[in-house]
């Protein structure tokens, strides 16, 4: 042991009243928590991001079904949607070669709407979602304080009785 860590573990055990063993091994002891502490602390966010993707991949495989059904009937809905409109225009007369291009500029229209992110329209909605989403986390979680400060009173669900 150093002489300078010597002579100060010393005048703490003579200032505490105890022997200087168990001076050493109260210091030890704060050493090791410490250590410990920091491993802790230094595989916390390995974890933490370990965590975070099993969730994210959980929450992924409960919402890909849902979104390739959406996929699908909104696709189906685009196609019978352009086939009625192709029929009407032709029936109108309009050359099949006009109503291609039409519908060719619409679909790139419709990209751009889609993937254009930086209009203040979306960039307004977008913060509207936000918005909404923590007024929601605020409001859930006063009433899961506690506070049941609620004048109506509860309904079952289905009961159809109307609320006035």
């Amino acid at each position: 042991m150093k002489p300078g860590v010597k002579s100060a573990m010393q005048q703490l055990a003579t200032g505490a009243n105890m022997s200087f063993s168990a001076a050493c091994a109260g210091g030890l002891e704060v050493f090791a928590r410490a250590k410990i502490r920091d491993q802790e602390e230094t595989l916390f966010e390995p974890r933490m991001r370990m965590m975070m993707r099993r969730e994210i991949r959980s929450s992924d495989n409960r919402h890909i079904p849902f979104e390739i059904k959406n996929a699908i009937a909104a696709e189906q809905t685009r196609i019978l949607i352009t086939d009625l409109y192709k029929r009407m225009l032709l029936k109108e007369g309009m050359p099949l070669k006009a109503i291609n291009t039409k519908l060719d500029d619409t679909y790139t229209m419709a990209r751009t709407n889609v993937f254009n992110t930086k209009t203040p329209k979306f960039q307004a909605l977008v913060a509207q979602y936000w918005q909404a989403t923590e007024d929601l986390s605020a409001d859930r979680q006063d009433h899961a304080g506690g506070s049941q400060t609620e004048s109506a009173p509860r309904r079952e669900a289905g009961t159809g009785t109307p609320t006035a």
